[in-house]
């Protein structure tokens, strides 16, 4: 029975590894991240900057390092936002006009980008590759993010439930690859599905927590 193009490809990279040890680090990545893809398509190569977008546009969004505190910038949505390979975690915090605040958490992710190997733990200076990698962030990007902001004030109850159910599903849905191929090949990725999944808790648990603050027309901040 002919093998499914993915592992043909596996195989592929297999056998060319087997030719000389010189090539043994970068094509254990290659091995790892084909796994973790899983015939899924490598982004282009990271341009060092990512567009950051609001529903509704026009947002402003304060962006600070949160592992310095330190303020990196203010910008008005849609705009370009340097941000070079790291491994911090970079908070958004937005304001609209008749929308809630708003605070979306850009995190660097693993880049799959063709030329880009997360050292394998093999080979004699493998321990120290896979920790300056894993502090520099070297193997690291930050994606296109949209920060979604509910209205200030909703129409009924059904509304607001809606908005924020709808919410809840997109972000499941924007985590949900991420986990999976690091579920797939942990030796491809940085974050375990573990720590990827404790983000999304922490997405979802501050969503439920502006769904609690959020405030019917006529009534007052939810409560519960």
């Amino acid at each position: 029975m002919p093998y499914p193009t993915a592992a043909r490809r596996r195989m592929a990279i297999l056998a060319a590894c087997l030719l000389g040890p010189s090539v043994l680090a970068g094509c254990g990545s290659s091995v790892a991240d084909s796994t973790a893809l899983a015939g899924e398509g490598r982004p282009g190569p990271y341009p060092g900057t990512i567009t950051l977008s609001s529903e509704p546009p026009g947002a402003s969004c304060v962006l600070t390092n949160t592992a310095t505190q330190a303020v990196i910038g203010t910008v008005t949505t849609p705009a370009q936002v340097a941000l070079p390979r790291s491994t911090a975690i970079v908070e958004a915090r937005c304001t609209a006009v008749g929308r809630m605040d708003t605070v979306a958490m850009l995190r660097p992710v693993r880049d799959f980008a063709p030329d880009i190997h997360h050292p394998q733990p093999t080979g004699p200076t493998a321990v120290i590759q896979v920790a300056d990698a894993v502090r520099t962030g070297r193997t690291r990007r930050y994606i296109d993010t949209t920060v979604a902001m509910p209205p200030a004030r909703f129409a009924s109850a059904q509304a607001r439930d809606a908005w924020f159910a709808d919410r809840a599903e997109a972000i499941r849905a924007a985590a949900a690859p991420g986990i999976a191929r690091a579920g797939r090949s942990p030796a491809a990725t940085i974050d375990t599905a573990e720590i990827l999944q404790g983000y999304l808790a922490d997405d979802l648990a501050r969503l439920d927590q502006q769904k609690a603050a959020s405030t019917i027309e006529g009534g007052s901040p939810r409560r519960g």
